[in-house]
């Protein structure tokens, strides 16, 4: 496998998890009735946990492939997909507390890279 496929499968992998964060943020908000363990059996939940399941799949198999240094520095994508996906999917405010902190993830990585 290419370092550069690995680098994508590692970073789609990010969004992913992105993804399944807001699945269970929306089993959250609609509360199924259900007591105990069996609110878990939720279909929501169940798919979510397993798109969790397959990010840890695919990032292990990306990480045999490209050089363990780029694993933080990619896994930070994932807080920019959660900003992106809060702000059109949810109509969440960004802040200027976000703002900054995405601005600082992406200049870390753009220092990361020149160096």
């Amino acid at each position: 496998m290419n370092i550069y496929i690995a680098i994508g499968i590692y970073t789609v992998s990010g969004l992913v998890a992105a993804l399944s964060q807001l699945i269970l943020k929306f089993a959250a908000m609609k509360p199924n009735g259900r007591q105990g363990l069996m609110q878990y059996l939720d279909y929501r939940i169940i798919l979510s946990y397993g798109m969790l399941f397959a990010t840890i799949f695919f990032n292990m198999i990306a990480m045999r492939y490209m050089p363990y240094k780029y694993a933080p520095v990619l896994a930070s994508l994932s807080y920019v997909f959660v900003l992106i996906l809060g702000r059109f999917v949810l109509h969440e405010e960004i802040g200027k507390k976000r703002m900054i902190g995405i601005i600082l993830i992406f200049l870390g990585m753009f220092v990361f890279q020149i160096g």
